[in-house]
């Protein structure tokens, strides 16, 4: 099979609330399809944002994705206005439950069955960036993460989790039974608040993922 590549792209999308805005390009690059069937996605899009906190600022995130038969794994790169680095993320199409092996150095919390909501890209109730704790990563976008209770980040992190600096390397990993798909995807964000029934909150590019459908029961924990 000779080497095919094509064009890529995701479509925009504007949010705004009381508390700013902010606005993606959507993704924009190419898809290769290799001879030996890796698929290949480098893609980057523009972001912009403003809150009432003072912030204002444009980024040019970039994504690449690389397909071997079922996992996938990928970097995502200025997502953050402070300028923090993600983990990359790893996907897995065809599993059956959670992966065997961890990856080096990290443990795993108890794996915990919960209702997961969807937040970010598309989700016109939110202005689209993160809490400043995690990063000011705007989720207005493609960036594949997840976010949990803050009860959730004091059990694993302590009570003084926002300067544990582990809550930035940690990953999520969340399970969907009905599609026998997972993520393993960085802490973005902050939330669901404590009164609302999901305890893990998805961006949009791992609710699509996953086929969570916006709300659905799951299995998760996280790597620390």
């Amino acid at each position: 099979m000779p080497e095919v590549t094509e064009d890529f792209s995701t479509p925009p999308s504007d949010s705004a609330d009381a508390n700013g805005e902010s606005r993606t390009t959507g993704l924009h690059g190419t898809k290769r399809t290799l001879d030996d069937g890796t698929i290949i996605i480098e893609a980057r899009e523009i972001l912009t944002a403003s809150r009432t906190d003072g912030l204002n600022g444009r980024l040019t995130a970039t994504w690449k994705s690389v397909q071997k038969g079922d996992v996938i794994t990928v970097d995502q790169d200025n997502y953050s206005y402070k300028a923090r680095p993600l983990p990359p993320a790893t996907l897995f199409l065809k599993i059956d439950d959670f992966p065997a092996t961890l990856p080096p150095g990290f443990t795993g919390t108890a794996i915990r069955e919960v209702t997961a909501s969807q937040f970010g890209k598309n989700d016109h109730e939110d202005e689209g960036t993160g809490s400043p704790d995690m990063g000011l990563v705007q989720t207005n976008s493609e960036v594949l993460g997840a976010s949990v209770k803050v009860s959730i980040m004091e059990e694993e992190f302590g009570p003084n989790w926002r300067h544990n600096a582990k809550r930035l390397s940690a990953l999520a990993e969340v399970y969907f039974p009905h599609s026998k798909r997972l993520v393993r995807v960085p802490l973005v964000d902050i939330g669901p608040g404590e009164t609302i029934k999901a305890e893990v909150d998805l961006t949009w590019a791992s609710d699509q993922f996953l086929k969570t459908g916006g709300q659905a029961s799951v299995r998760y924990r996280l790597l620390i």
